[in-house]
């Protein structure tokens, strides 16, 4: 078995029944979708399944990346970003995936490993 095996094992019995969903392709990936699991897979330190996904699905999304970097580009110097408001986005994901843990022992244990 492959690390990026063992990894999509843990993951998949760890995350909720959406995003269990999403990654056996039962739902459909969005990009916010997307931009949260690289996040929470990147944050549990599950490398190969993070690039993984990322391969599978970064290219369906390849044009609102382009228009993002674009937008980025135009507004960098006239728009202030407050990089707390992404942490704050980011911390509710974890909570959220935290909360969503199907096992209860398995979600204490993880709680208390994330600290």
């Amino acid at each position: 078995m492959h690390q990026k095996d063992i990894e999509r094992f843990a993951f998949l019995f760890l995350c909720g029944k959406r995003d269990r969903a999403i990654l056996t392709g039962k739902e459909k990936m969005t990009f916010s979708d997307l931009n949260r699991l690289i996040y929470l897979l990147d944050y549990l330190g599950l490398d190969a399944y993070s690039l993984e996904i990322w391969s599978e699905y970064g290219g369906q999304f390849k044009d609102q990346l382009e228009q993002l970097k674009e937008i980025y580009d135009e507004t960098a110097g006239i728009v202030s970003w407050d990089p707390a408001e992404e942490d704050e986005r980011q911390e509710q994901w974890i909570r959220e995936f935290l909360r969503q843990v199907p096992d209860r022992n398995s979600r204490k244990l993880l709680e208390k490993l994330l600290g």
